[in-house]
């Protein structure tokens, strides 16, 4: 009697074994499948974006593809490559933002899958290589960019004309019509005469003194207006 309870029992820890094994098996199987299906899903409508050239939304999806990271899914690894060839595309045509944020995003996309173990460490790798070279050539573009900011925002200073003094245009303005006048009223009025020299000499002082103080303020003038 005693002999068959333990048999009972026995065989009752085994059939419950059995059972959870199978409902733990049945239960992954599922999350495998609904994490494949999902990965398979962002994986095609990113391709759909790719092929019309809309990168960001591309990247996006592709993104959502490596999140639904599960072993054995092959979707994972193809969004991986869509998104290298993406980084590649853009290394190419010098848009360096484009190709950091594929190589990020593949990084970042197995970082966040990452539990127990480490996927994608081949990706990792490669992506960390690529970003701190595009991140070096980003920053000297950066460089180059303020510097032409800067030059080009001296350029733009020295170019510009500051608005006329109005007393010193004022000035200048007398300065002129004086002198002009100075030299005229001292041709009519002084070297004209037929005095003698010394009178002569005496007359045309004080229009040569006029002159040389309106071509004075004429000069001054031009200087300062």
């Amino acid at each position: 009697m005693t002999f068959l309870s333990s048999e009972f029992y026995k065989h009752g820890y085994l059939k419950i074994t059995c059972i959870t094994l199978a409902l733990i098996t049945i239960f992954l199987i599922m999350v495998w499948t609904r994490a494949f299906y999902g990965s398979m899903q962002a994986y095609k409508k990113g391709e759909l974006h790719l092929a019309e050239h809309r990168y960001i939304k591309a990247v996006t999806f592709f993104d959502r593809s490596i999140h639904w990271y599960t072993p054995f899914n092959p979707y994972v690894e193809k969004s991986s490559e869509r998104l290298w060839e993406i980084g590649l595309r853009a290394e190419q045509r010098g848009d360096i933002r484009l190709a950091l944020i594929a190589y990020r995003t593949i990084r970042r996309g197995y970082y966040a899958s990452s539990n127990f173990v480490m996927p994608g460490r081949t990706w990792i790798e490669r992506c960390e290589s690529k970003i701190d070279e595009l991140t070096r050539v980003e920053e000297k573009i950066r460089k180059r960019d303020q510097d032409f900011e800067s030059e080009k925002k001296l350029i733009l200073q020295s170019q510009k004309t500051k608005s006329p003094d109005v007393f010193w245009s004022i000035t200048l303005e007398v300065g002129f019509l004086g002198w002009v006048g100075s030299v005229i009223c001292l041709i009519m009025f002084a070297l004209r005469r037929k005095e003698g020299a010394k009178s002569v000499a005496r007359m045309s002082l004080p229009w040569v003194g006029l002159a040389l103080i309106f071509f004075a303020l004429w000069i001054v003038g031009m200087m300062k207006a």
